[in-house]
This record gives C-alpha cells, structure tokens and sequence, in this order.
C-alpha cells in the first residue's frame, strides 16, 4: 500500500513516483473528528439590512443536466449540512423543480419549461450537474437565472491537458485531451467567464478531481470493496502505478458553500481535492486494510481488454486510464485557507461504513467477465 502527501513543487518532471509511496501517517492532521463545526470562510460581512449570512436563510439553486447527474451526492451532502444551519435549497435537478418561493422558468436541455410566479431573491447558483453539460446548457441556465448574485460551476481536473508535467495547477493549459467531457466542461467555463468579463456576473469555478465518500454514484472504492469483501482477487492494469488522488464529497461541498458570497473568488478556478496521491494498486491495499482483509492482485495487460466484444469495468468505473492525475490546491489554501478534513484513509473508511450501513455488501454482482479475464491470463 502506497500513499503520498502531495507537498508544493513535490513532483516535478521526470520523477518516478510508481512504487515506494509509503504513507507518512504522523504528517496527517490530528483534527480528523466528525462533529459539525463552522465551515471555512464561513464569516461574511453583513448586509444592507444589517444581517450576516448566519442570520437569514441562505437560498441556493441546482443546475439540470443531459444526464442523471453524478454529482447528485454532492449537493445532498450540502443540502444536509446548509439545512442544518436554517438554510434553504431548491433541488432543479432533471425532472424534479421544487421552487418554495418565487419564480423560475427555466429551460432544461430537453427544452421543457418549468415555470412558477413572483419574484425570487436567492444567494447563489450551484451548477453540479456531470456530463454532458453542453456550453448551450449554461447559457439557458444562466437566461434563466438572470440577476442572480452568484454562479459556482463544478467543472473537472480533467480539463488540463494531461501531456503536461504534473502537478496541474489553475494555471496549467486545458486541453480536449479526455475528449467531450473535457470539451463540455471548458466550453462552460469559458461562457461563465464570458458573462463575468461583459456584465461582472460574480462566477467560480471549481475543479475536483475523483469524488469518494458515501452516496457516490461512481462505482470506485465501493467497487473494491465487492471483491475484497468476497474473498475475490482484484484485477489491477498493467503495473498500477499510475497515481490518483481523490477529495472527500463532504470537504468538496464544505469548499463550495464557503466560496458562496466571497469576492475573493470571483471570476476565479480552484482545483479542490485532497493532498494525497496513492497509486491503483496502493489504492487496493488501502481499502483491504481498512476492511481487515487479505486482497490478491492480478496484474493484466490492458491490451486484454480489446479481445473482448464488450469488456466491462475491471479497476472500478474510471481508473483505469494510464497517466498521472495530480492536482495541486495550493492557490485554495493560499487565498481562501480551505484544507480538507478527511485524509484518504478517513474518507475511505467512511465510505466503508456506508457501504455496510446501506447493505451494499448484499448485493448481486456479476463477475463473469472478471471470470473470463482471470481465465485468460491464467490466474
């Protein structure tokens, strides 16, 4: 098992970091308790009518997406944690417009219309949805959302051009090299800063990388969890030791909320994650540990895969690709003095008590094709 602290200037260029990541546990932060505490960034001056965020609701707003979105969990975490604090929240994720007050109409990628009546007075726009949101998208949901004071858009690590030196900061040049994911997510970028440049829309872009807690609808760790739990071997492409690193749901949207309402963010990205690296096959030997059991790794060729008609996911749902994916949030901590509050091993073992908790451990899987891969690499 294999897990780094990523540190500024950490990896540069030409650096091997696939095997020899030992964990340095005595560099984690002590503060890794659950209780619910003020979220960073939380103080804000006061308004005109002399009230502080804390004192009046806050309303935020959801953006619809093409697709089920896979950041639906983000803005459940969110939504419980705002609520908790008296905040109010409309969910106008596809299919569903629950609008407590006032009026929206607001054009889906479909092109349906929901529509109700008044006047609505909202702090901010969350805009979560996955892929595809089309640049067309934001532009309709921005028509909609005319005059409202603040849009933080959810795009992805992945819009760096990945042929680059790691780590990716802010500044390292987007690129179409993941292909429409990346082009969608650019596209609706650049129309949020487009509309910040012309009419001084206060806009913020945030750029997480792999998103691991409960509720996850990528079926990453908990796909690990299925075979390990099963006494299964784990199928791990080619060496596995391209790096992740992966942000905790809830230290993503703690980020968020505390970005809402700050100038300091404004016209801004911020790449939000957290500040350890492990490699693939470390990432199995974490989560067998956490989970008290032994795990056998199955090195294969992903060339492999091509032999199969219709292949399916053998190193959870999107990670298998072979390159580094290093993000450093350095400019996060620097300008907004956000950290996150889970360290890898706490997240993941929150996961682990979801996915017990949730009875996800009973669950029918089909293992045929891992079967069939096994069979042909002769393990």
């Amino acid at each position: 098992m294999s897990v780094h602290l990523l540190e500024d200037n950490a990896l540069t260029k030409g650096e091997s970091h696939h095997e020899g990541l030992r964990v340095d546990r005595d560099r984690r932060r002590e503060d890794q308790e659950r209780e619910e505490g003020p979220l960073q960034g939380e103080e804000h001056p006061r308004d005109a009518g002399g009230h502080g965020r804390g004192d009046r609701p806050l309303r935020l707003h959801r953006g619809g997406g093409r697709q089920h979105p896979r950041r639906h969990r983000q803005s459940r975490h969110r939504v419980h944690r705002r609520h908790r604090r008296g905040h109010a929240h409309d969910d106008l994720r596809r299919g569903l417009h629950r609008l407590t007050r006032g009026t929206l109409s607001l054009p889906t990628a479909g092109r349906r219309r929901s529509t109700s009546s008044g006047e609505r007075h909202d702090d901010g726009v969350f805009d979560v949805t996955y892929a595809p949101t089309l640049g067309e998208d934001i532009a309709a949901l921005l028509e909609a959302l005319e005059g409202r004071p603040h849009v933080i858009f959810v795009s992805t690590g992945r819009v760096y051009d990945h042929a680059l030196p790691i780590p990716y900061s802010e500044e390292t040049p987007r690129s179409f090299s993941w292909g429409d994911y990346a082009r969608h997510k650019i596209a609706g970028e650049d129309i949020l800063l487009e509309r910040h440049r012309r009419d001084g829309l206060p806009v913020t872009i945030v750029r997480p990388t792999h998103v691991m807690g409960p509720l996850n609808t990528r079926d990453n760790e908990t796909f690990f969890m299925d075979r390990i739990g099963r006494g299964r071997p784990v199928l791990v492409p080619g060496h596995g030791g391209w790096l992740r690193q992966f942000g905790h749901v809830e230290d993503l949207a703690d980020a968020m909320a505390a970005m809402l309402g700050d100038p300091r963010t404004y016209s801004q990205a911020y790449n939000v994650t957290g500040e350890e690296l492990i490699t693939q096959a470390g990432l199995v030997e974490l989560i067998a540990e956490l989970m008290g059991r032994p795990v056998t790794l199955r090195h294969f060729d992903p060339a492999l895969l091509k032999s199969f008609d219709r292949p399916g996911p053998v190193f959870g749902q999107n990670l298998v690709y072979e390159r580094h994916a290093v993000h450093t949030t350095h400019k996060l901590r620097l300008e907004l003095g956000i950290r996150p509050r889970y360290t890898l091993a706490s997240g993941l073992a929150h996961t682990w008590a979801w996915y017990r908790s949730a009875g996800l451990h009973e669950r029918t899987i089909d293992f045929s094709f891992e079967d069939a891969l096994l069979a042909k690499i002769g393990a």
